[in-house]
């Protein structure tokens, strides 16, 4: 094996040992927010009547408290930069005022004094329940599709053949990416005998300076 790494392009999601895929959390897609929420709508509407609107429209407006923070850190910009932010992951974020179940428990909490206003606590419970369960239902969800998938098949193959063992450092037990220790631009760079397992640390300074590699022949 070489005994210098070349830089490669973007790293491959990283493997914990085992091969599985270390996911990361996903926000609800607005657009499954709007039908999720109009289904949930249409069952309630034989027992609120047009009240219903209210939860409704509490449930799509939620993710407007999001916008506040978003023009605070990256300024005014177009609605469709803002649209791509909130349709993408976004795990740097934490619930805002209208995810925080405080506020939403204290506004069900109101009901006998106003009780339009628990029909918007409603609609945000919803939300915050759809957020949640996504959050819980989804890493198992996307480990499953990663391990099925050609390059998961791949990488837990690679990986078994290194020992889950970095190739550089030697670590076990961490996280691990592949990286390709053919210079760029050869067409097999991204063969098996071209590719190595890598912990994450190892794989963020090969691609800033080459490394020697230790653990090669």
């Amino acid at each position: 094996m070489r005994d210098l790494l070349f830089e490669t392009g973007r790293p491959e999601r990283t493997i914990v040992q085992g091969g599985a895929f270390s996911g990361t959390h996903l926000i609800v897609h607005p657009r499954h927010h709007l039908i999720l929420s109009t289904a949930a709508a249409v069952a309630l509407y034989p027992h609120l009547g047009r009240r219903v609107a209210i939860p409704w429209s509490a449930s799509l407006l939620a993710d407007l408290d999001h916008v506040p923070p978003f023009v605070w850190q990256h300024g005014l910009v177009s609605p469709a930069t803002m649209w791509r932010h909130f349709r993408s992951d976004r795990d740097e974020e934490r619930p805002r005022l209208l995810h925080d179940w405080t506020v939403i428990l204290i506004g069900l909490a109101l009901a006998p004094l106003w009780p339009l206003l628990s029909l918007a606590a409603m609609g945000l419970a919803f939300h915050r329940l759809l957020d949640d369960l996504h959050g819980l239902l989804q890493t198992p969800w996307r480990r499953w599709q990663w391990r099925v998938s050609a390059k998961g098949r791949q990488h837990a193959r690679l990986h078994r053949r290194d020992g889950y063992a970095c190739q550089v450092c030697g670590a076990t037990g961490q996280p691990l990416e592949l990286h390709s220790i053919a210079p760029p631009g050869e067409a097999d760079r991204d063969e098996p005998h071209n590719l190595i397992s890598v912990c994450v640390p190892c794989h963020r300074q090969l691609h800033e300076q080459p490394v020697s590699h230790p653990a090669g022949s």
